[in-house]
């Protein structure tokens, strides 16, 4: 009775062992073919289809995703890979890389949606990112233009009092990122910590250690909002300056006819010349201070008077 006992045991014991390997193999042939499923290999042809139909396919839809068309895109790679050092990994080629990164800034896109439609992990991502805004930087000396100003013998009849001019100033919104416990103080329209004047922000600028170099007897247009005073040409204060407001009575005097063009509305970025660096830059003198001077002052009352009667000249006298 003991050994037929036993040996029911040992039969009951080895049909468990067997059952058990046997869903043990189970398991891991779906294992296996979960695996082969959901293979990264299986992404690369979307991959590749959406970058295609990113930079290949349209136009409309590459500059509505990267708010640049086809050709300006593959010139874009190919000064990135040329000059500032871009390249294609094992697993990621140079535009995909490029297109990551123009996605981002064209819309304010989230790591964790660009990976989606990418199809790549947030890692890489962000690893590409910072990849392409070293190379970017790279070309600053490309990108960055110093602008020369307008020359003595121009002849152009909107330009040409404005000699030594180098472009207008005016303000911008940038879309930044800052400690939740700084948000308060950075919470107002000049998008600067506390209530900052134009003026306040252009001394900063001209301040900085790299800031903006302005050479002594050339000069920007500027609103009021900023400082008359060497280097930075405003309008006369209590004087109308928009054009819209001048459409219906034209310019009564000096003051008003000096801003009868709006620079920034007249077309004066068009004009400019932008060729190249000025590699000689440091070894000009150029403003460092921001002070209203009476030379500064009496040079601008001489250029709207000078303006105005070259004006009433050719009028023949009828203003």
């Amino acid at each position: 009775m003991c050994n037929r006992t036993k040996i029911i045991q040992r039969t009951i014991v080895v049909v468990s062992i067997g059952i058990l390997i046997f869903y043990l193999k189970k398991n891991r042939c779906r294992r296996r073919v979960c695996g082969r499923r959901f293979s990264v290999l299986d992404k690369i042809p979307s991959q590749i289809q959406n970058l295609r139909d990113l930079v290949e396919v349209s136009d409309n839809d590459c500059k509505d995703q990267l708010r640049m068309d086809r050709a300006t895109f593959h010139k874009l790679c190919h000064l990135l890979q040329l000059v500032g050092g871009l390249s294609s990994s094992r697993n990621v080629r140079a535009a995909e890389k490029v297109a990551m990164f123009l996605s981002i800034l064209a819309h304010h896109t989230k790591n964790r949606c660009v990976k989606f439609q990418f199809k790549r992990s947030g890692q890489t991502v962000l690893k590409h990112f910072h990849a392409v805004l070293r190379c970017v930087l790279r070309l600053h000396n490309v990108f960055l233009v110093t602008p020369q100003p307008i020359p003595d013998d121009c002849t152009d009849e909107r330009w040409g009092k404005f000699k030594g001019c180098l472009g207008a100033l005016d303000g911008t919104y940038v879309d930044v990122h800052v400690p939740t416990v700084d948000k308060e103080r950075y919470r107002n329209r000049k998008r600067w910590e506390g209530s900052a004047a134009d003026s306040r922000v252009l001394r900063d600028a001209i301040n900085r250690t790299n800031g903006l170099k302005v050479p002594r007897g050339t000069y920007y247009l500027c609103d009021n909002g900023y400082l008359n005073c060497d280097g930075f040409l405003t309008p006369y204060k209590g004087v109308r300056y928009h054009l819209s407001k001048l459409i219906s009575r034209r310019p009564q005097n000096p003051q008003e006819l000096q801003i009868d063009v709006d620079p920034l509305d007249g077309g004066l970025d068009e004009y400019m010349s932008t060729e190249g660096n000025d590699d000689g830059a440091n070894n000009v003198d150029i403003v460092e201070t921001l002070d209203t001077t009476p030379e500064w002052t009496a040079w601008r009352d001489n250029l709207a008077h000078n303006m105005w009667n070259d004006r009433t000249n050719n009028n023949g006298g009828n203003e």
